[in-house]
């Protein structure tokens, strides 16, 4: 199944876990939503990724769900975020992915992350993340989820996405 994974951030970290996500799957192509544009209606099946920064999709990824939605509702779909405040984690997917979609999405699975580049974010977002960091600290490590993109395979196999 010719696949598109579409992704933003601007730290690294959810490029990085589309890169991964990519060995998984077959007939892979990889577009980073904030260097480059692509048509969905050129693929089989769509997967994007964004980074959550206050409670939000990177702007390119939100463009790109609003530009081509009802391409990605005539096509097997699934999302993954990278994010590192679980509890909010529904609160957003209900605000930033519209219901039709998710709906009908195969998978959606917060990744984690990491925080250890803020060299990207103007002072304003640094202080928040910088912030926010050192209160979810507190309920659990910051880090990568190991088995979210397990959890997320799994599910495209049952789907017979891979």
């Amino acid at each position: 199944m010719k696949t598109l994974i579409a992704y933003a951030g601007k730290t690294g970290n959810t490029a990085k876990c589309a890169r991964q996500l990519a060995i998984h799957l077959n007939n892979v192509t990889l577009v980073d939503l904030n260097a480059e544009q692509v048509n969905p209606a050129d693929f089989e099946a769509i997967i994007i990724a964004s980074p959550v920064y206050s409670h939000k999709f990177e702007p390119s990824v939100k463009n790109f769900i609003k530009t081509y939605l009802s391409i990605l509702q005539d096509k097997p779909f699934a999302a993954f975020v990278t994010m590192v405040e679980y509890d909010t984690f529904n609160k957003v997917i209900t605000r930033e992915i519209p219901e039709a979609l998710r709906n009908k999405a195969i998978a959606i699975e917060n990744f984690g992350g990491e925080v250890n580049n803020l060299s990207p974010f103007g002072w304003h977002d640094k202080l928040i993340a910088k912030s926010m960091v050192k209160l979810e600290s507190k309920k659990h490590p910051i880090e990568f989820l190991a088995d979210a993109p397990q959890n997320f395979n799994e599910q495209l196999k049952k789907a017979s996405w891979t």
